[in-house]
């Protein structure tokens, strides 16, 4: 019986592996999409999940939309039509309405215990901004640890420019940020791009380099997005978020509407558990 416990287990932990959050469109089951046309940033909750459409300026837009599923019904969709325009997907602990946009008010966890994160994500050939630009992902963190104190917030961004990586068109691409990869900043309280390693290059700090600097530092959220300076039209889709803290990984998918399981693996576990159950001394 021991052997078909293993078993068992073996298939309920593959199929709790394989299992990702489902964020659905406030729309749902259509499309959604937030967009503001003034230059103070705006946001709005996406339903009750944690995520928000933040940082939205100068029509940008973002919202959950079927323009590029990535494997299914849906993706997080963004516009950025002019330099002056900027959207973001946000995921904040805590999130609180603060003027219009939204802030995190509590952490994810320690900024030294983030061993990975990564995301999918989608250019469409028809943009016009600059050929190496692609929707960024980034941490976003405080500094010090202490909450109550902001001026020391902002984040690091994963950008494939900065480490001689291609921007593929009409494709979507993967991209796994670790210890090694190379981030840059913003805020902090170490102003734009700060060069911490003392390289002649302020884009070339590692991850651990980063954890390294800031032994203190929290982790407020994970952010997607586009825009802001970047000249031209963008188009483009972020999808399958997901980051590994203290070695649990949470992983998100956004869809349009929530997707209809799939019987087989939930089939294959209950006959096991009925034939193991047969077959007991």
């Amino acid at each position: 019986m021991r052997c078909g416990y293993l078993v068992t287990a073996a298939l309920l932990t593959c199929f709790s592996l394989k299992a990702s959050l489902i964020v659905v469109s406030n729309n749902s089951p259509g499309d959604d999409f937030f967009t503001n046309p003034g230059p103070v940033n705006q946001g709005q909750a996406v339903g009750s999940s944690g995520w928000f459409y933040n940082n939205v300026r100068n029509n940008g837009g973002v919202g959950i939309s079927g323009n590029l599923p990535w494997s299914t019904t849906g993706s997080a969709y963004f516009v950025s039509p002019s330099s002056a325009a900027k959207a973001d997907i946000e995921y904040l602990a805590g999130g609180v309405n603060f003027g219009g946009n939204y802030l995190a008010t509590a952490s994810l966890g320690r900024f030294a215990d983030l061993q990975s994160f990564s995301y999918r994500w989608y250019r469409a050939g028809s943009s016009t901004a600059p050929a190496h630009l692609h929707p960024v992902i980034r941490v976003l963190l405080d500094a010090d640890g202490n909450l109550a104190t902001i001026g020391d917030r902002g984040g690091l961004v994963f950008e494939r420019v900065y480490v001689g990586l291609p921007t593929p068109t009409d494709q979507w691409v993967s991209d796994v940020i670790t210890s090694s990869t190379w981030l840059w900043n913003f805020g902090l309280g170490i102003g734009f791009a700060a060069n911490i390693n003392g390289t002649p290059y302020a884009y070339d700090a590692s991850l651990a380099e980063w954890q390294a600097y800031f032994p203190n530092a929290v982790i407020l959220g994970f952010s997607a997005g586009v825009g802001s300076g970047w000249n031209g039209v963008f188009t483009g889709a972020v999808d399958d978020i997901s980051w590994t803290i203290a070695g649990r990984t949470t992983t998100w998918n956004f869809e349009v509407m929530q997707p209809v399981p799939e019987p087989g693996l939930g089939w294959l576990v209950g006959a096991v558990l009925v034939a193991l159950w047969r077959r007991r001394p």
